[in-house]
């Protein structure tokens, strides 16, 4: 019964779906997914299935959930991928772990993959309410819904319309086994809190509360949801398609609510988490109505909203890369610090070229005057003073040079810079030093 449920809701939300990577952590729930998708692929071979399996390395029995994981799988003939993460606690356990897990799947899965994860509706009912504790607004309280994007990665619900019950009967029908994970019963973890002390209670007291709660979430969605559909002619004239950036020269005509509405629509967009209120407000007042002169900037978890002309850019936290000094190497890619792509420098007897492959994909190519024998090339990332760009310009302090090329502030320690010996040649991509 629960199979043929399971396929119709395939055919309602995804029918023209067929590669799947199932989130599979061995628990009672990816069980019932992996087996689910197994036994649906048995009528339909044209389903295309893997399972990844994240080593969190936070138990003493990671090792043994893994082996138990790849047995399974092997049992089901679907492939699986185990793979480790480090885990950033600095955010709390759960954060850290979730953030990890996300990362580790966006790096595997494949253009036309959908991740299938395992949440049912008790889930639903506990993403609702810590959504509450937090303070949420109706992106918060819209919860899970079926189809959805976190880090970029595709994510696929099926089973969000299901009770763990049902879960439950159809993995001991089918005689599989399952770990448990000693953690789920640690009520310091906000999702066990309410899990274990909390809902029962309440679904004891009324019987549908968890339908109910899924309803709410629903009517939540659909209200954010029509109120992106009513911003969205304000939200195209002050976002920028090309670097995804914030336009923010006529913010302050807008009332308080709507410049949160807005901003909250550009951060989903940039798939960063929903900021608190709190949040909110401080990178209001700190950074987008920050004094002209400063170079204002927020952390929102592992990124930084700045604003630099009148737009605001959301980067990653950059490494301080300003000391580094690469000795260049001639007809040989060299790796660049801080994830920036790589530098190649080819030398011909008229001329130097540097091509530098940024992390983004994009090249840019400089031309240099050959070095004299004996001298030492040097890859660097900051420079102060003054340089002259053409034969008959004027001495100019770098800083200028940069501003006239709209280059923002933080960005300009991070283009490689040609040195021959101690002597700037070159920002690559952006401007050659005149040496007359």
């Amino acid at each position: 019964m629960l199979l043929e449920q399971f396929s119709q809701r395939l055919r309602q939300l995804a029918p023209n779906q067929t590669q799947f990577i199932i989130g599979f952590s061995g628990g009672l729930d990816s069980t019932a997914l992996l087996a689910l998708f197994a036994k649906l692929r048995e009528n339909q071979p044209h389903f295309q299935l893997r399972a990844i399996h994240i080593h969190h390395g936070l138990s003493s029995n990671a090792d043994a959930w893994a082996t138990h994981c790849e047995n399974l799988c092997r049992q089901f003939q679907i492939p699986l991928l185990i793979q480790r993460v480090n885990v950033n606690m600095a955010n709390g356990i759960e954060a850290g772990a979730r953030q990890a897990r996300y990362e580790a799947i966006a790096q595997h899965i494949l253009p036309q993959e959908w991740l299938a994860t395992a949440h049912h509706l008790q889930d639903q009912t506990e993403t609702f309410f810590l959504a509450l504790k937090r303070g949420s607004g109706l992106q918060g309280l819209s919860a899970m819904q079926a189809q959805s994007t976190v880090y970029n990665v595709p994510i696929f619900r099926p089973l969000l319309s299901f009770n763990r019950q049902q879960l439950l009967n159809f993995v001991q029908q089918q005689g599989i086994t399952w770990i448990e994970d000693e953690s789920n019963t640690d009520n310091q973890y906000d999702r066990n809190f309410l899990r274990n002390q909390i809902l029962p209670d309440l679904r004891q007291r009324w019987g549908r509360f968890d339908s109910s709660v899924q309803r709410c979430a629903q009517h939540c969605y659909e209200q954010q949801q029509l109120l992106n559909e009513l911003l969205a002619e304000e939200y195209q004239k002050n976002v920028d398609k090309t670097d995804r950036t914030f336009k923010v020269q006529h913010f302050a005509d807008y009332s308080a609510i709507k410049q949160r509405a807005l901003l909250r629509l550009w951060l989903q967009e940039c798939g960063v988490a929903m900021p608190s209120l709190v949040q909110l407000e401080h990178l209001i007042s700190d950074v987008v109505f920050a004094k002209p002169d400063t170079q204002p900037q927020f952390r929102l978890e592992n990124n930084i909203v700045r604003r630099y002309q009148h737009k605001l850019f959301l980067t990653p936290i950059f490494a301080d890369i300003s000391s580094n000094d690469i000795e260049a190497k001639l007809d040989k890619p060299m790796a660049l610090p801080d994830n920036l792509g790589t530098l190649r420098l080819h030398k011909t007897p008229q001329k130097m070229t540097a091509l530098w492959h940024d992390e983004n994909g994009n090249i840019y190519k400089e031309t240099l005057a050959l070095p004299l024998e004996e001298t030492k090339v040097w890859i660097r990332f900051g420079y102060s003073g003054k340089v002259k760009l053409t034969p008959k310009g004027m001495n100019q302090d770098i800083k200028k040079v940069w501003q006239n090329l709209n280059v923002p502030p933080w960005q300009r320690q991070r283009i490689p810079l040609i040195f021959y010996n101690d002597k700037l040649q070159s920002a690559v991509g952006f401007f050659t030093v005149s040496q007359d």
